[in-house]
């Protein structure tokens, strides 16, 4: 089959020649062609119905309800393959760029690895040539270093960028594509046919999915794609990510919509949380407090999500996940007393979850695998917990949405300053997740980080001390004088050199526009991608001198 239009696709960066050769086929291009063909009108539309949903929202025409229609009929998901049945443990973050760090993710003794080409990546276009490379190698038991036969590894759950992402370095049509749009089709159609034959997939996470008319769109999607590669009926699964305050009123229809390719859903307490200040920035009602004092699951706002959600799941036979355990163990001699500390943090929160009827989650620090399996089967032998249905009378839309009651701390101000602010930074330099306190940091905790911020701001949050009296209100002086400490420091310690000082300098001025927006940036991955800083870095490649297919 050959394409009616040009296919545009940026030239290989320097040293990855033989993998951008190896992905961008006559055959891969036709199929990426046809498959942008045919589904990015429809996106655009689901684009434009995002952004009536928030001229709804700032009108004050929104109400919080239970929208589903799908709740008073009789139906389950699809039965599940055997080893989608048992979802205890996976590796979250996973950026395949990582070459090193994803061969040995490969080696762990977990149910899956969420091959991350969003929250924990930099879609910079070398990244995201060696990611996609990375994973096509693994696939085909290729890639150097790791396991020989990927059957005996834990199942690749494939997560490509959320629907706010483009791909600057291909155009389709005349039009940048999709990021999501052509990270799925490129895995597809060089990973699925072999996955399935291999029964280890193809098996997805949907990042921050708003409600059923975009899992509809990607119920669409997998069906086309099943028809096109000749792959087994209703073999693509998907679990869906409920990052989004607007997707949990409509859980049992999104769940309903992607039925025949549904694995579950999955919560996951920062951009759920982040996306509440998105949609309702304007309101001071909705001020999230200092988040490391008065934010976590056991919040009513949050833990009725999260048994919302698992009882959703579970009367429909899908499996309910929850969130990542961020904490990284320390390295080094002397710090076995840290470790264990921050073992039993993760556990103690996890102990929460499971207890409530959670049928796994998710850990970045593979040094705690051994660990976190030892809880689960403490705590729970059979594959999951589906049997498990927490109570939901009492869980009302407005439930949701009362959020916590507490003020800002100074170390919380600081602390969401150094997220936001080195999370721009690792950007700039090509990488999508730091180390900060003993936690990975990704974008979804610098999204949290600079919409608190924000909010802070924009409402003249109230600081309070030590002992809760108030000392003080936040404001855009203050900020820019505790960003400057920040950098004053990074300067005397690790950041040292000319070229690193020039890079956190602009990662201070971006993060300055980004919290003194007048309107709220909705997503910094995409404010950062578009950045004229960020291309200048990147995008070593002239688009006069791309490849035309």
């Amino acid at each position: 089959m050959s394409t009616d239009h040009r296919v545009n696709i940026e030239t290989a960066p320097h040293r990855l020649e033989a993998a951008h050769a190896y992905l961008f086929t006559k055959e891969s291009l036709n199929f990426l062609h046809d498959f942008i063909t045919e589904f990015d009108d429809e996106l655009e539309k689901l684009h434009k119905k995002r952004l009536e949903r928030n001229l709804q929202i700032k009108s004050g025409k929104w109400r919080p309800e239970f929208n589903n229609f799908s709740e008073t009929t009789d139906w389950t998901i699809e039965e599940l393959p055997e080893r989608l049945k048992n979802r205890k443990l996976d590796l979250g973050d996973v950026s395949p760029a990582n070459t090193t760090y994803f061969v040995d993710c490969l080696y762990t003794n977990v149910q899956g690895i969420q091959v991350d080409f969003d929250d924990g990546h930099c879609p910079t276009f070398r990244n995201t040539i060696l990611g996609l490379y990375n994973v096509c190698l693994a696939v085909n038991s290729k890639l150097p270093g790791a396991p020989s036969n990927i059957q005996k590894c834990p199942l690749l759950m494939l997560r490509p960028r959320a629907f706010n992402m483009i791909e600057q370095n291909c155009m389709i049509n005349g039009k940048q594509v999709s990021g999501t749009l052509f990270d799925f089709a490129i895995l597809m159609f060089h990973c699925a046919r072999l996955m399935c034959d291999l029964k280890i997939g193809p098996y997805f996470y949907l990042s921050k999915i708003e409600g059923p008319n975009e899992t509809q769109f990607w119920n669409k999607i997998f069906i086309w794609t099943e028809k096109r590669l000749s792959l087994p009926k209703n073999s693509i699964k998907a679990c869906v990510l409920i990052e989004n305050i607007l997707a949990a009123f409509c859980m049992d229809d999104i769940l309903y919509s992607i039925r025949e390719h549904a694995i579950g859903l999955n919560c996951g307490i920062w951009d759920y949380s982040a996306s509440i200040v998105a949609k309702f920035s304007d309101r001071k009602e909705f001020l999230l407090p200092d988040r490391n004092k008065y934010v976590n699951m056991r919040q009513p706002f949050l833990e009725n999500y999260m048994k919302l959600l698992i009882n959703t799941c579970h009367k429909r036979n899908a499996i309910a996940t929850g969130g990542m355990a961020a904490k990284v163990l320390p390295a080094g001699k002397d710090t076995k007393g840290i470790k264990e500390t921050i073992v039993n943090e993760i556990k103690q929160q996890k102990i929460f979850e499971i207890e409530a009827g959670i049928d796994g989650f998710m850990i970045y620090d593979i040094r705690i695998v051994d660990d976190i399996n030892q809880l689960w089967n403490e705590k729970c032998l059979k594959p999951n917990q589906i049997e498990i249905l927490p109570s939901i009378c009492h869980i009302t839309p407005e439930s949701l949405l009362k959020l916590p009651d507490g003020a800002v701390t100074n170390i919380g101000l600081k602390y969401n300053i150094k997220v936001a602010l080195f999370f721009i930074y690792h950007w700039l330099s090509g990488t999508g997740v730091f180390f900060m306190r003993n936690s990975v940091e990704d974008s979804a905790t610098a999204e949290i980080s600079r919409s608190q911020i924000w909010q802070w701001i924009r409402h003249s949050a109230s600081i309070e001390d030590e002992n809760g009296k108030i000392i003080g209100i936040v404001t855009r002086r203050l900020v820019y004088r505790l960003i400057d400490d920040v950098i004053g420091k990074s300067y005397k310690t690790w950041c040292t050199s000319i070229a690193d000082r020039k890079r956190l300098l602009s990662s201070k001025f971006i993060l300055l526009e980004i919290i003194s927006s007048r309107n709220f940036v909705e997503f910094i991955t995409s404010y950062l991608y578009e950045n004229h800083k960020f291309k200048t870095i990147h995008n070593k490649n002239d688009g006069l001198f791309s490849k035309l297919f």
